[in-house]
């Protein structure tokens, strides 16, 4: 008996224990709570005070602003720019700031970059407001003149990073979204998901063998794609830099091969 008495003490006392170490940790959590929403309704009051000083403290995201990129005049609604929090393009566009940007004539915004680019980045977020989480859109594209301007663009807004994961595969072959995923996670799973060049393209250099050996050979890391007259998509990979061994045939409906180069 007495056991049995010394064991349900014990049980008592270790049960008061927890209850007393829960209570504790629930009023740390209470605690957390309450700073956590304090330093939120202070945030939040500053933002306020600056688009009072700075901006539109009526901005609302139903706002259309219309905006002068270089020349060109491209409109979109202020919840669709703004979608992408903590990057310059939402705090630029949120209204906090709205008394402080350059305006035109027609009080459009004024902004001095490559119209082409902005244009893309616009319909980028357009697209990105619409889809679902499991699916959105990959960062946008341009022509190849443009592209150097428009990853200028990306870093300038704040969006390099907002992009989904995958590989920018400019591919008249490979179209399906699903498809470059595909290849993503290959290629990552060799630690290879890195930017990719365009060396060689049949529509584009024409099907001959000796050119697509001095455009892809000893070039490193390549990946190279193949659609058959039936349709089939064929290809290989290589990790290493070495002599390309392939021949082209007429029974090749497209060819393309991309060098692999290292992500800054």
């Amino acid at each position: 008996m007495d056991k049995l008495i010394n064991t349900t003490e014990s049980l008592e006392a270790a049960r008061a224990d927890h209850e007393r170490e829960y209570a504790f940790q629930i009023a740390e959590i209470k605690d957390t709570e309450s700073k956590l929403t304090k330093r939120l309704d202070e945030l939040n009051r500053k933002k306020h005070k600056v688009a009072e000083t700075n901006g539109n403290a009526d901005a609302k995201g139903d706002d259309l602003i219309e905006v002068n990129a270089g020349g060109k005049i491209i409109a979109a609604k202020r919840s669709t720019l703004t979608q992408l929090k903590g990057t310059r393009m939402e705090a630029m566009f949120s209204g906090r700031w709205d008394k402080k940007l350059q305006r035109d004539g027609s009080s459009r915004i004024v902004l001095d970059v490559n119209p082409e680019c902005f244009q893309a980045i616009v319909d980028y977020l357009n697209e990105l407001a619409i889809s679902s989480e499991d699916n959105q859109p990959r960062l946008p594209n341009v022509d190849d003149e443009h592209k150097h301007i428009l990853q200028q663009h990306l870093d300038l807004f704040g969006l390099l990073d907002q992009g989904t994961a995958g590989i920018n595969l400019d591919s008249t072959i490979v179209k399906d979204e699903a498809k470059k995923d595909l290849l993503h996670n290959w290629l990552e799973e060799d630690g290879s998901n890195e930017e990719l060049n365009l060396l060689y393209r049949s529509s584009r250099d024409g099907r001959s063998d000796a050119t697509f050996h001095s455009k892809c050979d000893n070039k490193g890391p390549t990946l190279t794609i193949i659609e058959t007259t039936n349709g089939h998509i064929v290809g290989g990979y290589t990790n290493t830099s070495c002599l390309t061994a392939v021949t082209l045939e007429q029974t090749k409906h497209s060819y393309s091969s991309y060098r692999l180069l290292p992500k800054n």
